[in-house]
């Protein structure tokens, strides 16, 4: 028997006593932080709907297209169609009579319905605070504009890594935070400038939000105790509980509002999210002021072996091993699959809804939310599980692990097809798509945790390597939207290609891990650092 589990009899009640014990409240703040840095990821593939005036090509031609074989098949599985045909036909009818005279916002155009001309922007105009008007921009432009995230986030991830094991996890949230937070409150200001200049400030907050998830990823090492680490890695999910509050909630800010409030409310909320961060996190047990020592005692002794408390520094890093490692490799493809479909939701999901099947901005944020609530409901379960499977040893971790990416890649990829075929089925429609990402919430004990399982001394590094890579796929999802779809009006035709790609890429991603990956320890983990090697000389 482990030394730690023969202590844990004894610890276990005195923790008990402790009205929340300190990993918990570290678990909760890494929950924020993650629902916060997807609130700022989030803000402009929503508010890119009414902040960006809409072309007459851009109209909801592909809602009502004539039913597919396919379609006819699967009918029977939605007890709502007849219904929906109906409500269906009657908004057509009063999308004929009723437009709002600024954003011209209908819920359901026909295919040959001319969209009335916007009221834009003057191009020359004083600089506003709330206009409301949205900016005459093309197409192309918010496909940048949402990918703009994407192209800060990749370096931001590896940035991430390296600032964690410099300067520590929680000074490199805190600050990277702070500037993601003053940037998009003046987000609306440096809008009216030029594209250029808000696409930049999309650059700099994608590299700021790049930097929690590594940093993230090192506490999660430093605090769980082997048998809680699924658990504590399921807080990771809070992205997800952030995606379900901040669809709704911007949505409804800049419906209600204005578009540029959008921007401002939740910044606003996230400087003083900050404030609570920078007070009761901690990088390790050993610095925590408020820790009890039996928990501190019970966290050491569960990690013994297998975490140094010693903080890392970058000439420890065993870089070519990492880089040659054919588990991580493998790991970098599962991870990228999982990461092409996050963004194919967070970056097109929105778009799809309001343009395609024809949502008005409000419903279409709170429908883009609960696949999210899906993720992270699920996410808990399968954590649940997987901690579990592990603590009980019913199969070892590489099994735990392979096993887990057929929930987390493959039935989401099936789900993703069959959301292209049921077209005007908004029944089935958002099922599916609260199916696909649902089950992705397995991704808690898939490639989300399995950095932790190949070297839980590096981590975070680990993961900023690996969401570099998988943050690429965000470079690629929204200007792809754009070309397939976008610009010939967001057909449902067209939008069955990009369910196909998405589909595709999850899937082939999961097939390399399943052939390389690894639930181990590897070797080097356990790589002697200069202080180790002058410990045995002495």
């Amino acid at each position: 028997m482990h030394r730690y589990e023969e202590e844990r009899v004894p610890l276990i009640p005195v923790i008990k006593q402790r009205w929340i014990p300190t990993r918990v409240l570290v678990c909760l703040m890494m929950f924020t932080a993650c629902w916060t840095n997807y609130m700022c990821r989030l803000q402009m593939p929503i508010l890119a709907v009414p902040m960006i005036k809409a072309l007459p090509s851009n109209a909801t031609t592909g809602v009502c297209q004539p039913e597919s074989r396919f379609r006819r098949a699967i009918a029977w599985l939605d007890p709502g169609v007849h219904l929906e045909d109906y409500i269906l036909s009657e908004r057509i009818a009063a999308a004929e009579e009723a437009t709002d005279p600024i954003t011209h916002n209908i819920r359901i155009r026909r295919q040959d319905d001319a969209v009335p001309e916007q009221v834009s922007r003057p191009l020359d105009g004083p600089i506003e605070l709330f206009n409301g008007l949205p900016f005459d921009w093309r197409p192309q432009v918010r496909g940048q504009l949402i990918a703009a995230y994407s192209y800060g986030n990749v370096p931001g991830n590896f940035l991430g890594g390296v600032m964690a094991v410099r300067w520590g996890p929680k000074r490199a949230i805190l600050w990277t935070s702070i500037v993601a937070a003053l940037v998009s409150l003046i987000s609306p200001i440096l809008a009216q400038f030029h594209w250029t200049v808000l696409l930049l400030s999309r650059i700099i907050i994608g590299l700021t939000g790049g930097v929690t998830f590594p940093a993230c990823h090192t506490l999660v090492a430093q605090w769980a105790p082997p048998d809680e680490k699924a658990r504590f890695v399921w807080t990771l999910l809070g992205g997800s509980f952030g995606t379900v509050f901040t669809y709704p909630m911007v949505a409804g800010i800049a419906q209600s509002m204005t578009w540029e409030s959008g921007w401002y409310i939740p910044s606003l909320l996230m400087l003083i999210w900050i404030c609570f961060w920078a007070v009761i996190t901690y990088d390790r047990p050993t610095e925590h002021p408020g820790i009890s020592d039996e928990e501190k005692e019970y966290i050491l002794s569960a990690q013994a072996g297998t975490v140094k408390q010693d903080k890392p520094t970058l000439k420890d890093m065993p870089i070519k091993e990492i880089l040659t490692s054919i588990p991580f490799i493998s790991l970098i493809f599962c991870h990228f699959g999982n990461m092409f479909l996050m963004f194919f939701y967070q970056n097109s999901m929105m778009l799809y809804l309001t343009k395609a099947l024809g949502f008005e901005l409000t419903k279409g944020g709170l429908a883009a939310s609960l696949p999210w609530a899906g993720r992270m409901f699920f996410g808990f379960i399968f954590s649940w599980a997987g901690d579990t499977i592990k603590r009980k040893e019913i199969v070892s971790v590489t099994v735990l692990r392979k096993g887990a990416t057929v929930f987390s890649h493959l039935l989401p990829g099936i789900f993703l097809i069959l959301v292209g075929y049921v077209g005007c089925r908004l029944v089935l429609a958002n099922l599916f798509l609260i199916l696909a990402l649902g089950f992705n919430g397995a991704a808690s004990i898939s490639n989300l945790s399995n950095n932790q399982d190949l070297s839980p001394n590096f981590a975070g590094f680990l993961y900023g390597i690996m969401n570099t890579i998988g943050s690429s796929s965000g470079m690629i999802v929204s200007p792809l939207v754009e070309e397939i779809a976008g610009k010939y009006g967001n057909p449902i035709d067209r939008w069955q290609t990009l369910f196909w790609i998405g589909s595709g890429v999850c899937i082939v991603c999961m097939i390399v891990f399943q052939f390389g990956g690894s639930g181990n320890i590897q070797s080097w983990n356990e790589v002697r650092t200069e202080r180790d090697a002058e410990a045995a000389r002495n």
